[in-house]
């Protein structure tokens, strides 16, 4: 190594010492507490066709601070084992009438409760929601781990049979 190697060598060392000193003196960014909450999220799967399944939501409520309007909500689930995140169902209200319009509660009418999955696989789902009291969006509620079943769907469901 020569001495132009070692000096390059310690400008960077010293560099990355005197970055850390800085990003560790640096007060921690305040972290906004949400002004939008949620009733509890529930939601599971169930295998649809024999090789389709689908995610069920069961209503839900989002509870906004006083004189506050809901910006936007999204459904969001997160593949088990991979962390790969799928938005299933994104709402944004009319801009001249905003909702709620009356209150501080807003349950939507999901315009689809059950949503396409992957037989097989696991997911969570998360309700994520921000209203006009917020600067970023806030996870409202998340489900457990639930696993989309895989077989023919005939051994979950009562068939007729015509003679």
């Amino acid at each position: 190594m020569t001495w132009k190697h070692v000096l390059i060598l310690a400008v960077l060392t010293v560099g990355v010492i005197v970055s850390l000193l800085f990003t560790l003196k640096r007060p921690p960014a305040a972290q906004a507490e949400p002004t939008i909450y949620a009733s509890p999220v529930h939601a599971g799967c169930y295998l649809a066709k024999n090789d389709r399944c689908k995610i069920h939501v069961e209503p839900f409520a989002i509870n906004l601070a006083s004189g506050t309007k809901l910006v936007k909500f999204q459904l969001v689930t997160t593949q088990a084992g991979t962390g790969a995140q799928t938005m299933i169902y994104d709402f944004r209200p009319d801009q001249s009438n905003p909702v709620p319009t009356s209150g501080s509660t807003f349950t939507p009418t999901l315009v689809a409760k059950d949503f396409a999955a992957t037989c097989g696989l696991s997911y969570t789902l998360s309700l994520q929601g921000m209203d006009t009291g917020d600067a970023n969006m806030f996870n409202l509620g998340m489900t457990s781990q639930f696993t989309c079943p895989k077989g023919d769907y005939r051994q979950y469901l009562p068939l007729v049979i015509k003679n």
